[in-house]
């Protein structure tokens, strides 16, 4: 999916990796041997940082989030989106 909004998460981005960790049972944990789901995948957790790191770069930060979106985005300003 190509996102709609890039926000900046540079500051949020070790407590978003921690959080995701804390799900153990659900992403890459070598010391499991179940089946890999897609999301349980060494890659999965790469491509994900990657894809932070990417999307930093498009808007000048060092990590961004990507959103969509079905509707339109208003704002009253121009200012409210510098």
């Amino acid at each position: 999916l190509k996102p709609d909004v890039l926000v900046d998460i540079s500051g949020y981005f070790e407590k978003k990796w921690e959080a995701i960790r804390a799900y153990t049972s659900q992403f890459y944990n070598p010391e499991v041997q179940e089946t890999n789901t897609y999301i349980s995948t060494p890659e999965f957790l790469e491509s994900l940082s990657g894809r932070h790191v990417i999307y930093g770069k498009y808007i000048g930060v060092t990590h961004a989030e990507g959103f969509t979106t079905s509707q339109y985005l208003g704002v009253k300003t121009l200012k409210d989106i510098l």
